[in-house]
């Protein structure tokens, strides 16, 4: 292995081109993701028609005039991976229970009602706060109540991400009654999603096979969803094994935990990914790996709501025995940063269990990048930083008190210090959409002022003081 890594450096350093370039950006310290994890010093990426066309150390020659950036040692790395969020709660964020109850109430009125238009701010403000903290491509497990206004609000922003619409066909209490209907028309509300925002290899936006799942799902439902998502060749993802609950709802209806279940209905595989999976014991863990059934680990969502993603989950042996173990941010539980969620994942199970380390920072950056790209089907393009794949690019600031001081290996500089607060500049398919600290293709300023507007709207309709333990003057 050393031999052929040896060799395919050298061919790499030698040939400097002359490569077609629309974007030339040099001089930065660039995580490459490549199968190597090679970590270029002072490195070169070149950019063409959306794809990476180089990448290596400076010494290469463009073959036409092109833009060129000088990075001056900036940290550059793969777009982040977002592999579960829901986009249509952002306008009610920091508006939650202090304790584990209530949180039906804001739900409700983060969904009840909503028009296409709070559908489109809400979608537009999580693509910029996913922007904004690296993140280039993420996926909502069914969230949306409009759909088509949460396509307009992330093609405003700029991002690459698989929404979808919301599907349940067993009523329960919590569940949105607008967002249940038969199995026959949920079936046609998936297809509809995947007809119109089909999978292919230009679309930044494109449709899976979404399921809200946790035993809201019929067994004709899933089975049907999951020949569906093989016909169409795309992945069928959905939230799993969150809560004590939904085991022993399994258990009561089955006989059998819910991931064997799955296993039973024929769901599981390399297609499949299965959100939270808090609750699971060691023969679901087993079936998972030898399916090839990829995961999403959501720390902060079950951090903030007890829920023992780090007390019960077993993620560090997951990642050890080979699973795919994506992570994801999740809801109003918490923000719409990536690099926090790998942080929580390699500092949290460290103190609960006395190891150090459970998950090193280059795991979790795999998990952040890599893991994410193949749990949501995209790994031939997406998650490195390689030639031929999308130019979906993060790039660090230099000048930040959180930027200093900078070393040759800078993986444990973004894990455990600088995370999100030095994005600087976001790249997806060769396309500047964020560039020091603002947004490009849109009214940014314009889009704040209306979430402003909905917060005093959603504060009547919660009561100001609702959730307050101090009190409020005005």
């Amino acid at each position: 292995m050393a031999d052929a890594r040896s060799a395919d450096v050298g061919a790499q350093v030698a040939d400097t081109g002359p490569y077609p370039a629309d974007l030339v950006l040099r001089h930065g310290r660039v995580i490459t993701m490549d199968p190597y994890r090679r970590i270029v010093v002072d490195g070169t990426i070149v950019v063409h028609a959306g794809r990476i066309s180089w990448v290596g150390p400076d010494r290469l020659r463009p073959a036409t005039a092109a833009p060129e950036r000088d990075l001056g040692g900036a940290v550059v790395h793969p777009g982040l991976v977002d592999a579960h969020v829901h986009t249509g709660t952002e306008t009610i964020r920091g508006l939650a229970p202090k304790g584990a109850g209530d949180w039906d109430t804001v739900e409700e009125v983060a969904f009840r009602g909503k028009t296409p238009a709070d559908e489109e701010l809400a979608a537009t403000l999580s693509a910029m706060d996913m922007v904004s903290s690296g993140t280039t491509l993420f996926a909502d497990t069914g969230g949306s109540v409009h759909l088509d206004a949460t396509v307009r609000g992330l093609t405003a922003v700029g991002i690459r991400g698989i929404p979808g619409h919301m599907i349940v066909d067993i009523p329960q209490d919590g569940v949105l009654a607008e967002a249940v209907t038969d199995t026959e028309a949920c079936l046609d509300r998936l297809r509809t999603q995947l007809d119109d925002h089909p999978w292919q290899p230009h679309a930044r936006i494109r449709a899976a096979v979404t399921l809200v799942g946790m035993g809201l799902d019929s067994d004709a439902l899933l089975v049907a969803a999951a020949r569906l998502a093989a016909e169409r060749d795309v992945p069928l993802i959905m939230h799993q094994s969150w809560s004590p609950a939904e085991v022993d709802a399994s258990l009561a209806a089955h006989g059998v935990r819910p991931v064997i279940h799955l296993g039973d209905l024929g769901i599981l595989g390399p297609r499949t990914t299965l959100v939270h999976m808090i609750q699971t014991d060691q023969s679901e863990r087993d079936l998972v790996v030898g399916s090839g059934t990829s995961l999403v680990h959501c720390p902060s969502a079950s951090l903030r709501r007890a829920k023992g993603a780090m007390r019960e989950g077993r993620f560090p042996e997951l990642v050890a025995s080979g699973a795919t173990v994506a992570l994801g941010s999740d809801g109003l539980s918490g923000p719409r940063d990536l690099p926090r969620q790998a942080y929580l994942a390699a500092m949290v199970f460290r103190e609960l269990r006395g190891e150090l380390p459970t998950l090193s920072g280059e795991q979790v950056l795999e998990m952040a990048t890599l893991h994410g790209a193949r749990a949501l089907g995209m790994a031939d393009e997406v998650g490195s930083i390689e030639v031929g794949k999308r130019a979906d690019l993060v790039i660090h600031a230099t000048d930040r008190p959180q930027s200093v001081p900078a070393f040759d290996d800078p993986v444990d500089w973004l894990v455990f210090y600088a995370g999100a607060r030095t994005v600087d500049t976001v790249v997806i398919d060769g396309d500047v959409v964020y560039d020091k600290g603002r947004f490009t293709r849109f009214d940014q300023d314009g889009v704040l002022a209306a979430v402003a507007a909905q917060a005093r709207t959603h504060q009547r309709a919660i009561g100001p003081d609702r959730y307050a333990h101090w009190p409020l003057l005005h």
